[in-house]
């Protein structure tokens, strides 16, 4: 078992997508490259709006 090889794993996925275990284990490849384009565009819209507040 991998946590007992390597206590510091607890609570990781080893489908390697993450580093904290989500789900995303389950998803197709197709599925999950569609959650990481929609959480990079959440980050874009928050850089943009905390520049946006900067002025």
């Amino acid at each position: 078992m991998r946590v007992q090889a390597n206590p510091a794993d607890i609570g990781r996925c080893g489908c390697g997508r993450r580093d904290y275990c989500d789900g995303s284990h389950g998803l197709t490849e197709e599925q999950w490259q569609a959650r990481l384009a929609e959480e990079q565009k959440q980050a874009e819209e928050q850089a943009a709006a905390a520049d946006f507040g900067d002025d």
